[in-house]
């Protein structure tokens, strides 16, 4: 396996709250996750059913607003993956989790946005060949997914069908894959809540231990 490429355009534009990036040596395998966990934060749950293509999050108001001038920073644990040395991805603080009207613009303190304010509405989870507004799939963060995010103005059919295979392998992971032209520069981006991973081109086995690792820590833990 080719080692792991240095840090990308992408995760060089992601600068907000960083912590020491993880090991350059590259995952060895396809892990499954394993049932301990490294504590970072604080998670709760919150069940909800839905199967619709978007839904209307009626199970709570207004959560946390996030207060940047505030002494309290709540990351979220991580899962260590047997072939996954060190946590995949750059750890931030937690910009709250309130609901805003749908349709109303809302911007982050990072880019992409990781946590923090979103609409009552998340999407399907799979592939979307159109760009869905950030408002809503930061509630699909909310819930527990991935976002796996892209900027390919000039196309890139080759590493999408990497971000594809992704889902292929991981078929009982919330993992959602859609269009950002917001990110900060081209390339691709993984995301879970308060945690996100910019990288130039994707590399399968490191794609994986970030899912294994951060898929289902967050505020809510719905399908």
């Amino acid at each position: 396996m080719a080692p792991r490429p240095g840090p990308s355009l992408l995760a060089l534009a992601i600068t907000l709250g960083c912590i020491p990036s993880p090991s350059d040596d590259p995952p060895t395998s396809d892990p499954a996750p394993t049932t301990a966990t490294t504590e970072v934060g604080t998670t709760t749950t919150m069940a909800a059913d839905t199967t619709a293509a978007t839904a209307l999050d009626t199970t709570h108001g207004q959560l946390t607003e996030f207060d940047p001038t505030g002494d309290d920073c709540e990351r979220f644990e991580f899962t260590e993956v047997d072939g996954c040395p060190a946590p995949v991805g750059e750890s931030f603080c937690s910009e709250g989790s309130a609901h805003h009207p749908i349709d109303t613009e809302l911007t982050w303190e990072a880019n992409p946005p990781h946590s923090g304010p979103h609409w009552p509405m998340w999407s399907t989870w799979g592939e979307h060949p159109s760009t869905l507004a950030r408002e809503m799939w930061v509630h699909n963060l909310e819930h527990g997914g991935i976002v796996l995010s892209y900027r390919c103005p000039g196309g890139c059919e080759p590493q999408l069908e990497i971000l594809r295979t992704v889902m292929e392998m991981r078929p009982d992971l919330r993992i959602l894959i859609t269009p950002d032209p917001e990110l900060p520069a081209d390339g691709f981006a993984a995301i879970s809540w308060t945690w996100v991973y910019g990288f130039d081109s994707p590399d399968l086995d490191t794609l994986l231990c970030f899912v294994d690792q951060h898929e289902n820590h967050a505020p809510e833990d719905v399908p």
